[in-house]
């Protein structure tokens, strides 16, 4: 069974049968404070398949994300002021229901203003 979808101009449009989504979960830590801070509790299984950081102000910062105790990165996501860096090598990929997802940022210096952290997740939908 597929669902509807609508055209910008509110048209029906085809019908979908794909079983599979993909969202994203941001979190934006103010003022680069290193630590360990909760990006995702994931309500279904999925798998993580990027993730992305983006550093505002100061001079350098680095980013892993967690999937329970595992390391998602082979090595923290170093950050480049005011641009994304990014990585779709990732491990320990596969987060079960009821998973929580956290991204541990260390390295700090300069100040950074803000710190956001963007993880890519692919999760089945019921047929």
């Amino acid at each position: 069974m597929g669902y509807k979808t609508h055209s910008i101009d509110g048209r029906m449009g085809e019908i979908s049968l794909a079983h599979v989504r993909t969202y994203t979960k941001t979190a934006v830590i103010p003022e680069g404070t290193a630590g360990t801070y909760a990006l995702a509790y994931v309500p279904v299984a999925a798998t993580i398949t990027a993730v992305r950081i983006y550093r505002q102000g100061g001079t350098a910062a680095s980013v892993q994300v967690t999937n329970g105790a595992s390391n998602v990165l082979a090595a923290p996501l170093a950050s480049t002021t005011d641009s994304w860096a990014s990585s779709t090598a990732v491990n320990n990929a596969d987060v079960p229901a009821g998973g929580a997802v956290n991204a541990v940022l260390s390295g700090t210096s300069g100040t950074p203003g803000s710190v956001t952290v963007q993880v890519d997740f692919l999760t089945a939908v019921p047929a």
